[in-house]
């Protein structure tokens, strides 16, 4: 098996963990009075601590998010007295907010740990390569930089019990590539909005402005915002024609698989810390995991 094949199958071991904790995350944010986006806040500042957090920070990882829509979570989190601002734009955690963050944290990795389906030795495997995997990852120097698997790696809990650990690992290995991915297009000096809406319309999921604005509108932009990521886009010809029906240019094409071959380029360099028998080794325990959460009944909403 192939590292991209390898890191498919840990994506979906990764989400069959998913709706074994679902439950209990949804029912801590509907306690808390705040919706899940601004709950993700709570543990972000956990992983941002000790400096404060900021829309400018989270946007090191998440670029095509609208400042401003960081910031309304930030509010929304504040007005709940689980942040409190320190300067305009800037919030740490209060002490409500820290004990309700890392209640989550300890329930929702109960509900993980309570749906392990590996025996105790195959889940201390997993935790040992995949362990090995993120340190690796960790540890390789630039590029890319590792801003967002450092700040994964403090909400890293103990080996035992496995499946909270394997989950966190997961969580750096995606954070790791988002680094990746940041490494494999900023150089260009393409601007965010415009790397998003090459990537739709490269990948045939948009054929226009308007169908562009629709699948992005969770990104919290106006309009005019991706009418120019299409203007910038056809300045350095890699789109051409109208807004009601841009098409990517063959440079347009080149320079986003690029993109992605740099990225993957960048993200599985690591792996080689893995021999092949070890990874053949983790390759089933991925599937045993998964096939193991997936066949299971799942918690009660």
């Amino acid at each position: 098996m192939d590292d991209y094949a390898l890191w498919n199958l840990a994506r979906e071991a990764w989400a069959a963990i998913g709706p074994h904790f679902t439950p209990t995350l949804e029912r801590l944010s509907a306690e808390s009075g705040l919706g899940l986006p601004a709950w993700g806040m709570l543990w972000a500042a956990l992983t941002f601590e000790p400096e404060t957090m900021t829309p400018a920070g989270l946007q090191v990882r998440g670029p095509y998010t609208a400042a401003q829509g960081y910031l309304t979570r930030l509010t929304s989190a504040a007005a709940k007295g689980h942040l409190t601002g320190v300067s305009p734009g800037e919030y740490r955690l209060t002490g409500t907010g820290r004990a309700e963050a890392q209640r989550s944290v300890e329930e929702v990795r109960a509900a993980m740990a309570g749906a392990d389906p590996l025996p105790p030795r195959e889940g201390g495997r997993l935790v040992h390569l995949l362990g090995r995997l993120v340190q690796a990852s960790f540890e390789t120097p630039p590029p890319p930089d590792t801003w967002s698997i450092g700040l994964c790696m403090k909400l890293m809990p103990p080996a035992s019990p496995p499946l909270p650990y394997v989950e966190q690992a997961f969580s750096c290995l995606a954070a790791y590539r988002d680094d990746a991915h940041l490494a494999a297009w900023q150089p260009s000096g393409l601007s965010a909005t415009a790397l998003e809406t090459l990537t739709f319309l490269w990948r045939g999921e948009a054929d226009s402005l308007d169908a562009v604005c629709e699948c992005l509108a969770h990104r919290g932009h106006p309009r005019q915002a991706y009418a120019g990521a299409l203007a910038e886009l056809r300045e350095r010809g890699f789109v051409e024609g109208a807004d009601d029906a841009p098409g990517v240019t063959q440079a347009g094409r080149r320079f986003r698989d690029r993109v992605e071959a740099d990225t993957d380029g960048y993200f599985f360099a690591p792996w080689a810390c893995l021999d092949e028998g070890q990874k053949t080794e983790l390759a089933d325990l991925l599937t045993r995991l998964r096939d193991g959460l997936t066949g299971q009944d799942l918690p009660e909403s």
